[in-house]
């Protein structure tokens, strides 16, 4: 809860007037007692569970859409803007409706530098020579640049993406739900833009840098990427790439057992029998995602 008055304080003193909907995914601290004493303001959903990011952010779209919002910015609850962010990002957006969601440059809690990863999202995009921007100065100030991703910890969607792009698959509990999400805005045909003449603030260095390797660690994000792959839609033949994973994951179990490699055999048998046991509802998950009218909302 350390960052949750700096982010909720910088949305009220936001040049664009806001309407602030908070979603509180059943915090076990003083999280909503805070809020409702601090900010009475806020509309405040209180989950009865752990939604997780993309279901809890489904929530807070379809209240979005329900109240004829043009425009909706997702925002961290460990990051933090200027007061011209959100004006800056709906300026854009309004004059160039193409870009489906724009994101501002993302530094670090300091403000000192570039967010951790942030330059690699720079890396796909259309700037020439990112690994020069290692410092906060950026030609063309106040330009959209073209990407193929930037997470979704600030970003700016229009109404017009949302209604036909529809919410955060629910299959992603927690991280890979904005590639996904990103996947099919871009097989829609909106744009996805980092807009250099603005900034917010995350403040997760520290987290990233001290994270350690464990093999549970590496199962969920080597699973949360099998499952960007196989959920996305432009991959036509997703049952054929499947069963190669899960071929290749099987024979590796084998390789493993004659080498006594138990770890291995660990990592490939659970890699194996959840990419078995999760066929139907990477299936589903296609097909709603492809056939309904602004899937995984309403």
């Amino acid at each position: 809860m350390e960052w949750l008055k700096k982010c909720l304080w910088s949305l009220r003193q936001s040049e664009y007037p806001c309407h602030i909907i908070c979603i509180d995914n059943r915090s076990t601290d003083n999280t909503v007692s805070f809020i409702k004493n601090n900010f009475p303001d806020i509309t405040l959903i209180e989950a009865e569970k752990n939604l997780g990011f993309g279901q809890a952010n489904n929530i807070g779209l379809q209240l979005a859409l329900q109240a004829n919002a043009q425009h909706v910015f997702l925002l961290n609850q460990d990051a933090w803007i200027n007061n011209d962010t959100i004006a800056i990002l709906v300026k854009a957006q309004t004059n160039n409706p193409e870009w489906g969601i724009i994101s501002p440059i993302h530094l670090n809690g300091s403000g000192d530098k570039m967010d951790i990863y942030f330059q690699q999202y720079l890396i796909q995009s259309d700037i020439e020579h990112p690994t020069n921007y290692d410092t906060l100065s950026f030609p063309g100030k106040n330009t959209i640049i073209n990407t193929k991703f930037v997470n979704a910890a600030a970003w700016l969607i229009s109404s017009n993406c949302i209604n036909k792009v529809g919410g955060f698959d629910p299959i992603f509990f927690h991280y890979g739900e904005d590639t996904n999400y990103v996947q099919r805005v871009l097989n829609i045909g909106f744009k996805i833009g980092i807009h250099t003449g603005c900034s917010i603030y995350h403040d997760r260095e520290n987290r990233i840098l001290n994270t350690s390797y464990n093999l549970k660690k590496q199962l969920e994000k080597d699973w949360v990427f099998f499952l960007t792959q196989a959920c996305d839609i432009q991959q036509s033949n997703f049952k054929t790439f499947i069963t190669k994973r899960f071929l290749r994951h099987s024979f590796l179990i084998l390789k493993n057992t004659v080498k006594f490699n138990t770890i291995g055999i660990q990592y490939h048998f659970n890699m194996a029998t959840k990419i078995l046991f999760s066929f139907p509802q990477i299936s589903k998950s296609r097909h709603i995602t492809t056939t309904t009218s602004c899937p995984h909302l309403y």
